[in-house]
């Protein structure tokens, strides 16, 4: 199986995670608000679930846009200097937000251990108590808190993967103006 054909698959795939969580989130809150103000009732987990389905679209898509180029990018210090110096920078600053990703990583991994261990209080709610569901079967913060570090690992991979493009574009000769038409993201 090629590489290319993984990466894709990766990408669609993704994306339609992307996209289920988010219409699971915008349905959720509209089934809530439907309830709230035209019921006066209201499902006690809702909120609670939306924030957390937000919280991991947000991890989840940041390597997506920096990927599509949709993130911030302060690009005006690469197209000022020459072009194989821009490329020098590029790669430098890609090396530095890679360790950052790295470090957050394992601080994520780490914070998530040491407090995941309890439940999520609606869930538990929810499935203990309504439901009559084991305590072990709920959902416990770990996996909220697990977003973070799969979130900026994911973009962390993407900064790494961007740092070989640059390099195979200096071995080439490429000026810093193939940077994004290669259709790499923007880290400087």
């Amino acid at each position: 199986m090629k590489l290319e054909t993984v990466v894709d698959a990766y990408k669609k795939g993704m994306a339609a995670l992307l996209i289920l969580m988010v219409a699971t989130l915008l349905a959720v809150m509209g089934f809530q608000i439907v309830l709230r103000y035209f019921f006066n009732s209201s499902l006690i987990w809702a909120e609670e679930v939306c924030r957390y389905l937000l919280i991991w679209v947000s991890f989840l898509a940041a390597s997506i846009a920096y990927e599509r180029g949709e993130v911030a990018a302060f690009t005006l210090l690469r197209g000022a200097l020459p072009d194989r110096i821009g490329v020098y920078l590029a790669i430098l600053c890609n090396l530095c937000a890679a360790l950052l990703c790295a470090v957050l990583v394992v601080y994520g991994l780490r914070f998530a251990e040491m407090v995941g261990s309890q439940p999520i209080p609606a869930l538990r709610f929810l499935f203990e108590d309504t439901l009559k569901w084991s305590q072990e079967s709920v959902p416990s913060v770990y996996w909220v808190y697990f977003s973070l570090p799969l979130g900026i690992g994911l973009l962390g991979l993407r900064f790494v993967i961007d740092i070989f493009h640059y390099i195979a574009i200096l071995k080439r000769g490429g000026k810093a103006d193939d940077l994004r038409s290669e259709g790499m993201g923007e880290a400087v």
